[in-house]
């Protein structure tokens, strides 16, 4: 004979059993191994330094970390012969030093979403609607993905217009030259 199992019983089992992951903040670290200024360039924005973010100078051989938001899908890029008001002779964005919209035709493209579908980041570098610099996007630890880049105009480097994937929670760094 079978006891009787009451439907909170089974119902407290099952709930103790399922894992709710929530989205969470991605951090990526982006490193300028040009010779020059870059200005790296964020839609939607990023948050460096505590606040939100549309783009920043970074010296030739420097690194910044910032923020993805949970859920993010968005575009990052490199601008090169930036003044001081954000006008920039590749890369130029509405919005001067801080991009408020994507940018025009012409930079190279890291696109990045974040949490896009079954526990995967999905990202791609890509030269196809141009190319200003090389750009290369190298997942942190816990992804078996390779480094993946566009090295010229051409659509040449590893990976250069191929989506790829991480599990959710993977830090990246995006790398200018």
């Amino acid at each position: 004979m079978f006891a009787p199992v009451s439907i909170l019983a089974i119902a407290a089992t099952v709930a103790s059993a399922v894992v709710i992951r929530a989205p969470a903040d991605t951090s990526v670290t982006i490193l300028n191994n040009c010779s020059y200024q870059v200005d790296p360039a964020f839609f939607p924005v990023v948050t460096e330094n505590g606040a939100s973010t549309g783009g920043f100078p970074l010296a030739a051989g420097a690194s910044q970390a910032v923020t993805l938001p949970a859920n993010y899908s968005g575009r990052i890029w490199g601008r090169t012969g930036c003044d001081s008001a954000g006008q920039c002779t590749t890369g130029t964005c509405p919005g001067g030093e801080s991009c408020i919209d994507p940018a025009p035709t012409g930079p190279t493209l890291a696109q990045i979403t974040l949490d896009g579908y079954a526990g995967y980041d999905y990202f791609n570098p890509t030269s196809g609607d141009n190319f200003n610099i090389p750009l290369t996007i190298i997942p942190g630890s816990g992804c078996s993905t390779a480094p993946v880049s566009c090295t010229d105009a051409n659509g040449d480097g590893n990976g250069c217009g191929a989506t790829n994937s991480c599990p959710t929670g993977t830090t990246y760094t995006i790398q200018f030259c």
